[in-house]
């Protein structure tokens, strides 16, 4: 049976929690890293997709997801998660495959590349839909507004 996993923090941004991944260490034979759904998952995803072969410096995202939530990792290199709830903005460096950001809707976000060998792992809460999708900030702010 799974255990949730670890909040190791809340972040200024609404909702956007970072999780430490269980580890198993074996010097013999390697690391392996485990998330489990519903259990110890946030969500049971429904779609997952690697963006990897960015160019260092270049960032990715530029949008927000009006339902669906995302589960981010970068399983190798080095990404910054700029996260922004419209009152409140946060840099994420992600930097292990142990560490997962739990990202809700109506959470605006940005990433930038640090190393051009990166590779973010994303689960999504639901499968792709273009209608989804909040592609212009000035629109997600009016979204936001309170």
């Amino acid at each position: 049976m799974s255990l949730p996993l670890p909040i190791i923090c809340e972040t200024a941004v609404r909702g956007v929690r970072l999780y430490e991944m269980p580890c198993n260490v074996d010097t013999q034979r390697g690391h392996l890293t485990v998330g489990e759904a519903p259990t110890s998952l946030p969500f049971i995803p429904q779609r997952y997709f690697l963006t990897f072969g960015v160019p260092a410096g270049q960032t990715r995202g530029h949008h927000a997801h009006r339902y669906c939530a995302q589960f981010l990792i970068c399983s190798h290199g080095e990404c910054i998660l700029l996260a922004d709830d419209g009152s409140h903005s946060e840099e994420i460096l992600l930097n292990r495959p142990t560490l997962g950001v739990f990202v809700p809707p109506l959470t605006w976000c940005t990433l930038k590349w640090r190393s051009a060998d990166s590779v973010l792992l994303v689960l999504a809460s639901l499968p792709y839909e273009e209608q989804d999708y909040i592609r212009e900030y000035p629109d997600f702010l009016m979204l936001t507004a309170k």
